[in-house]
């Protein structure tokens, strides 16, 4: 079963610090379709609820998870995700495979061992969820739903237990892919080729020039993705985008924090050829892919990156206006980057808030009189958000907030600067955003 094999593969990538999206794409366009959904869908289930599976796991061996070999482990993991989760696959065989699997490799004597978890939990785990569902204990509802309990008992304080219950579920839904059309005359033709590849896919409610799919379909086979007609894209960060392009009156542009460069190709597509466009990356790997993804989508003779970090990079001009989208969390990503949620802890967050107000204050400092500065993350916690721009406020800025232009329907006020994207709905992530203009 080359789709059990490739999640497996994946799950060791993810474990040694890959993120899943990342680990999928190494897998190249070797696989069938079929083969990939599996592998895709098996790897997801597995980082979705990684805490509860090893819980579980718990309950029915007799020595700790990492007391076994890696790949049995992984083996472990993969298996009790997909019994618990993949509905429309036979349990049977997936143990099968999966022991075989064992039996192949460097560990052949933990066979039997696999084989006799995975059957009892395929029998009993079911009722133990059952029970869970049924209790009112917040560390066992972040459990069920895959949230590490010290960000289940943060939410509780910064938005109250009904709100933080709501998140939680929320960012243990499963995403779906958006796309943003490079191209607005090729829509007709964009959806006509989805149909015909039998994906569902319809023009965005939200956002003009966006369109949303039902699933998770590979990018590279997208109708017109070699042609650049598309590029995947949230909702929430092109609504970002859009937001700062309101707000704005001329360049040159700024953007801090680029990426592989998905906004960029966005600003670049949205402005025209007589603002420049500025953007900053620390990591030498993600500009390459952002020039990449620039000749993709046929901006590349206006894009400009420069590599470094953007605390003391110089700007080519004074910058009319700043775009920075802080590296963060990405607590408001969990649904669809879920690795990402076991790797962060309050002390690693603290760090990334120091991080983020002293980019801001350099935004701060680069800006133009008059100019304006858009602060985002793809964040949900209140550490880098409202209390990053309230500590670099306090420091004497002469600055003025700026009302955003948002759907009032998945965003609500930030306590007190900014707005916050929900992440409501499969193509949403979770955001957040602050504009401000700095005084003449």
């Amino acid at each position: 079963m080359r789709g059990i094999e490739a999640a497996l593969e994946c799950r060791r990538e993810v474990r040694r610090g890959a993120f899943a999206p990342e680990a999928l794409r190494n897998l190249g366009g070797g696989l069938e379709p079929p083969d990939r959904v599996l592998a895709s869908s098996l790897l997801y289930a597995t980082s979705r609820r990684e805490s509860l599976w090893k819980h579980l796991l718990g309950l029915f061996l007799k020595k700790p998870l990492h007391a076994l070999s890696a790949e049995t482990a992984d083996v472990l993991m993969v298996g009790t995700a997909g019994l618990m989760e993949l509905r429309r696959f036979s349990p049977q065989v997936l143990v099968s495979a999966l022991v075989g699997h064992v039996k192949a490799g460097r560990s052949p004597h933990e066979a039997g061992l696999v084989n006799a978890v995975l059957r009892r939990i395929g029998e009993e785990a079911p009722r133990i969820l059952e029970k869970m569902e049924r209790s009112p204990d917040p560390k066992e509802q972040c459990l069920l739903l895959g949230i590490p309990s010290w960000a289940g008992r943060r939410w509780i304080e910064e938005w109250g237990k009904e709100e933080a219950r709501n998140l939680w579920k929320l960012s243990s839904m499963k995403p779906c892919l958006s796309v943003r059309l490079n191209r607005p005359e090729k829509e007709r033709d964009f959806l006509a080729g989805l149909e015909k590849a039998g994906i569902r896919g319809w023009p965005s409610p939200l956002l003009e020039g966006s369109c949303r799919l039902s699933g998770n379909p590979f990018p590279p086979s997208l109708p017109g993705f070699a042609e650049g007609w598309v590029t995947p894209q949230t909702e929430s960060a092109m609504l970002v985008v859009e937001a700062f392009l309101e707000l704005l009156d001329g360049g040159p542009v700024l953007e801090m924090c680029s990426g592989r460069g998905v906004k960029s190709g966005q600003l670049l597509c949205r402005l025209p050829e007589g603002v420049p466009v500025e953007s900053w990356e620390l990591s030498p790997g993600k500009v390459a892919s952002a020039k990449a993804e620039m000749q993709r989508i046929g901006v590349s003779r206006r894009a400009v990156f420069k590599v470094g970090d953007a605390r003391t990079l110089e700007p080519e001009q004074a910058p009319r206006a700043v775009l920075l989208d802080a590296p963060c969390s990405g607590s408001g990503t969990w649904k669809r980057h879920p690795e990402s949620k076991w790797r962060l802890t309050p002390e690693r967050l603290a760090q990334m808030a120091r991080l983020q107000a002293s980019l801001l204050e350099r935004a701060f400092r680069l800006v133009q009189p008059g100019g304006i500065v858009v602060y985002c993350t793809c964040s949900l916690f209140r550490e880098e958000n409202e209390q990053v721009v309230g500590s670099v406020l306090g420091s004497g800025w002469d600055l003025v907030e700026l009302p955003l232009s948002l759907p009032g329907a998945i965003s609500v006020k930030g306590k007190p600067y900014g707005r916050i994207l929900w992440p409501k709905l499969p193509w949403i992530d979770g955001f957040y955003i602050a504009a401000f203009m700095k005084r003449a």
